[in-house]
């Protein structure tokens, strides 16, 4: 049975993320947000979806159709390559990745983000349903006319307008390649049904002009993700 979940939108003061629905203030007028639940909605696709929905709709889904009738010009478009892949090779790998998503197979699958907000996605697939969907905006230190990266406060900001304040928040220490510390910023709402992590990245991985990820997952994926170990950082 699906979760009875709020909806998110990529217009949400153009965070990537927005939300409606009816929320409840506590006793102290303080928004609970961990205590309803929601949809989680990025690239166009619904967290928990199955994967033929995924691969029918927004991106992938164009680029499926693109492939089938042989639009080589639009699958073209659609492969965001700086070098020229074989157009053939292209519908061939996404289709094989179609079907092993629908089979169960845990795979991740990257899609366009948003230019505009410097923003990649990448979409984690596994047991045949939407389970992961990380959005990183990358930092930067260079004023570009069109381009309006967000920063972590932005988006933390518009996180606890949609949701009240965080289940958890907190810093971090972490280095750059050249050893300099900084502390980074970590917010995280949780609900039974779902998760929302907001992890600043201040140069240490993604440049020197920084960048923050916001990673939205079922609860059951983000569970996983808290076992798995991770690699040590031989800088800290």
């Amino acid at each position: 049975m699906r979760h009875l979940l709020f909806i998110l939108y990529f217009a949400l003061a153009s965070l990537g993320l927005a939300a409606q629905g009816e929320q409840h203030a506590d006793a102290h007028g303080a928004m609970p947000a961990q205590e309803y639940p929601r949809v989680l909605r990025g690239g166009g696709h619904v967290l928990d979806e199955t994967a033929a929905q995924f691969f029918s709709e927004s991106f992938a889904g164009e680029m499926l159709r693109a492939c089938e009738k042989q639009d080589w010009k639009t699958v073209r478009q659609l492969a965001m390559s700086g070098s020229k892949p074989k157009l053939k090779d292209v519908c061939a790998s996404e289709k094989t990745a179609k079907q092993q998503a629908i089979g169960g197979a845990r795979l991740e699958f990257s899609g366009p983000g948003d230019a505009g907000t410097m923003r990649t996605d990448t979409f984690t697939l596994d047991g045949g349903h939407l389970v992961k969907i990380q959005m990183l905006y990358a930092g930067s230190s260079a004023t570009v006319e069109g381009d309006h990266p967000k920063s972590f406060d932005e988006l933390f900001a518009g996180l606890k307008e949609a949701y009240g304040p965080p289940s958890k928040s907190y810093s971090e220490p972490v280095f750059n390649v050249y050893g300099v510390k900084s502390e980074a910023h970590r917010a995280l709402w949780v609900t039974e049904q779902d998760a929302i992590t907001l992890i600043e990245q201040p140069g240490y991985r993604t440049g020197e002009s920084g960048g923050t990820q916001l990673i939205a997952e079922t609860i059951a994926e983000y569970n996983y993700a808290a076992k798995t170990p991770k690699a040590a950082n031989p800088l800290q």
